[in-house]
């Protein structure tokens, strides 16, 4: 079949953080679609608005030890440059096309209320290469006025991530012809 997917990234877990005095009523879960998919579903209520919005990627994966070793990616990404299309960097695009696909944080800065995103997850369209097999980490960590002397950390979120071959469904057979 020529549609199907060569990888899939089945999201395992997610892990959401908040910083009292800008966010509140965080909330991430996992639901899981089939034995190739799960989407997340994440909300927050900003408890004041957000002008110079920056976030900074890590990736991760888990070696023979069971640990999350860094690989490959560690930018800092000024998410209200890539929104208003000032900044074309790469990662920063991804991000762009994940958010605007699944969530209201889709308009330039500044940002104010409830951000949600639903039915979230990644796939093979969105990454430029193909990754090794694997579970990974990927942090994202928001701050306020990053590229200041006084960043302000405002909240991170943990996406746990197996990147796998899809599962084929079997077929049954009937004895009918």
């Amino acid at each position: 079949k020529v549609c199907e997917p060569s990888l899939v990234y089945k999201m395992k877990n997610i892990e959401c953080t908040t910083a009292p005095g800008y966010t509140a009523n965080a909330s991430c879960v996992i639901k899981a679609i089939n034995w190739n998919k799960a989407v997340a579903h994440m909300d927050v209520d900003l408890a004041r608005p957000l002008h110079n919005i920056s976030v900074r990627l890590q990736v991760f994966k888990k070696d023979y030890s069971n640990q999350y070793q860094p690989f490959l990616i560690d930018v800092h990404i000024n998410v209200c440059d890539v929104l208003s299309r000032r900044s074309f960097v790469p990662y920063g695009l991804i991000i762009l096309k994940v958010t605007q696909r699944f969530s209201n944080f889709n308009h330039t800065c500044p940002y104010a209320g409830h951000l949600m995103a639903r039915d979230a997850y990644l796939d093979e369209s969105f990454m430029p290469i193909s990754p090794p097999l694997g579970f990974y980490k990927i942090n994202f960590t928001i701050m306020e006025n990053h590229q200041s002397t006084a960043a302000t950390y405002v909240g991170d979120f943990r996406w746990f991530v197996q990147v796998m071959q899809p599962v084929k469904k079997k077929i049954k057979y009937t004895g009918k012809d």
